[in-house]
């Protein structure tokens, strides 16, 4: 490392307006892919342009020269750069913006007039006018409204300033209303394109995995760049047949996994890239046999990977995160928002890879004793300990023990539901895989959107509806009317034809649906607390807590190999 510092060269230089927004026409400064679209709003731009005429300091613009070309943006903002990628591809040497970007593509876009996306409006204008009365900056959407009131002269389009004439200023004093005011405005915003230089810093002779650590370590936008980003624009390589090497681009196969996981029908598209990635680098890691292993999911881990690695054996792992998904969307985890802790998927998916006769039975308690357990699985330890001593030796035909399981009542009735926390995703997907009925039709689908679509406030169903427990004073305040306990899956139209009624009552009316007993079995509904003669606020935490033991005794049936034992 110390004699590779020796290399490394950084410079300034101050440029003036229209000569960054040349270089940036010309292709001089590139913007690699692992950097974010442009993104800025109207009002973030327009502060940028009133920062420069007030000679404010608006940050530095950092750029990387190197011999390594990385895959660009083609287009920011609105405008599209003159060269096809096959031109930039034979320029000797590239630049590359680290940090600066959306102020040097703010200032492209305002002076070329490019069109692009804001909010709603797939064709905002870009192009930036100055209004001399007052000095402010705006849009060319604005440009009829203000001309109802302000002369037409006095709402100069910015990208006109640097070509003024000798002219201008004796003839736009000669128009009516122009004063001491206007003109000093007008003034201002020409020395803006003379004497307001911009700063920019090179540096050069570092390699592309340190250019992405300066990258998360100047980062102004507040954005930590993601791994996947560095992982991809790391393994990018080009097309070279006279080498006989083959190009490649992560993100078209990510893409690709993604365009067949849509077609599944279940959530797995939204799972992220980092996770897919760490799902290959432990099937990686599980076939390296020879010395240090160099394969993981830590960040220093994946930066082993290379696009040879991924060339080589992308096809067969892909093979093997497709089956571990569907093993996960067997247990009704239809997607990664249901997944109680992320890292769940990775021991899996190393113990399926290469392996012909997996033992699925074992695999699910594996899966459902942790999502439950009490530890906290979040660290590449976990991960790294259940592939070494609980799946290595599974596969291998030994004796392996898991864990026991303390389930505790008074958790279970406490917990409420939070699309965030863990307990929560695990007793709805546990819910979930009971194969819940409908109240009034047996063979309507209850697992629709609302659990598909789990969020911050779902069209979850109470059993006990909130609007009639909130009427009923002296509930006990251990008793939480969105305990996990109330909480079943129903379609919509039940939900609603059910609204506020008391469960005495509404339950009557759906007791002649056929198989009534196996409906109240798939919800884990104790059926003594449907079939009272009255309600009091007692009954309430009671069933709660008889719907906890059902579940204990459920989660045990499906644990066979698990001591669980249920504690108050």
């Amino acid at each position: 490392m110390a004699s590779s510092n020796l290399n490394r060269d950084i410079g300034t230089e101050d440029l003036k307006i229209e000569e960054l927004v040349k270089l940036l026409r010309e292709d001089k400064y590139l913007v690699p892919t692992f950097q974010r679209e442009f993104v800025w709003e109207p009002e973030n731009i327009l502060k940028l342009w009133d920062s420069i005429l007030r000679f404010y300091p608006v940050g530095s613009i950092l750029y990387w020269e190197t011999d390594t070309f990385l895959q660009t943006h083609r287009k920011l903002g609105g405008f599209i750069f003159p060269h096809d990628e096959d031109t930039v591809r034979r320029f000797k040497e590239w630049k590359y913006i680290l940090d600066g970007q959306q102020r040097a593509t703010s200032l492209l876009v305002c002076m070329m007039g490019g069109k692009g996306r804001v909010a709603d409006n797939d064709n905002f204008d870009y192009t930036l006018y100055f209004d001399a009365t007052t000095a402010k900056f705006f849009f060319a959407g604005e440009l009829d409204r203000l001309k109802k009131n302000v002369r037409g002269e006095f709402l100069i389009r910015v990208r006109d300033v640097p070509n003024w004439s000798f002219t201008f200023y004796k003839d736009i004093a000669a128009v009516d209303g122009f004063n001491p005011t206007i003109e000093h405005n007008l003034q201002q915003i020409s020395r803006m394109f003379t004497d307001y230089k911009l700063s920019v810093i090179r540096i050069k002779g570092v390699e592309v995995g340190e250019v992405c650590e300066i990258f998360e370590r100047i980062n102004q936008e507040g954005k930590k760049l993601d791994p996947i980003d560095i992982i991809v624009a790391r393994t990018y390589r080009r097309e070279d047949p006279a080498k006989g090497q083959h190009g490649f681009y992560l993100r078209d196969d990510l893409k690709a996994l993604k365009e067949v996981l849509v077609s599944k029908g279940n959530q797995f598209q939204y799972l992220d890239d980092l996770t897919i990635v760490q799902m290959f680098a432990l099937c990686l890691r599980k076939t390296h046999t020879t010395g240090r292993n160099p394969f993981g999911i830590t960040p220093a881990a994946l930066d082993n990977l290379t696009a040879d690695h991924f060339q080589q054996h992308w096809a067969e792992c892909k093979k093997t995160i497709l089956e571990t998904i569907k093993f996960l969307c067997d247990l009704k985890i239809q997607g990664p928002a249901m997944l109680p802790f992320a890292y769940l998927a990775l021991p899996l998916c190393q113990y399926f890879h290469c392996n012909s006769k997996p033992n699925r039975g074992m695999a699910r308690q594996w899966f459902w004793r942790n999502a439950f357990g009490l530890e906290d699985f979040r660290s590449s330890t976990d991960v790294y300990s259940f592939c070494d001593n609980f799946f290595g030796p599974l596969e291998q035909g030994k004796d392996v023990t898991i864990p026991r399981l303390e389930l505790s009542r008074a958790r279970l009735v406490g917990a409420k539901y939070n699309h965030r926390n863990s307990l929560s995703r695990a007793v709805l997907a546990f819910l979930a895989n009971q194969g819940p009925i409908d109240f009034s039709d047996p063979s309507a689908d209850v697992l629709d959107n609302v659990y598909l679509l789990l969020s911050q406030a779902p069209n979850l169903h109470h059993i006990y509806p909130q609007n009639f427990l909130g009427q009923i004073s002296g509930l006990p305040a251990d008793a939480s009317i969105d305990s996990l306990m109330n909480i079943c899956f129903l379609r919509a139209r039940t939900n609603i034809q059910i609204s506020d009624k008391n469960p005495l009552v509404y339950f009557k009316a759906f007791q002649s649906v056929k198989n009534f007993e196996s409906i109240l079995k798939s919800h884990l509904i104790p059926r003594d607390y449907i079939e009272k003669a009255g309600f009091t606020p007692a009954d309430y935490r009671d069933f709660l807590l008889a719907r906890a033991q059902l579940f204990a005794e459920k989660l045990r049936y499906w644990l066979p190999n698990v001591e669980v034992s249920l504690v108050d």
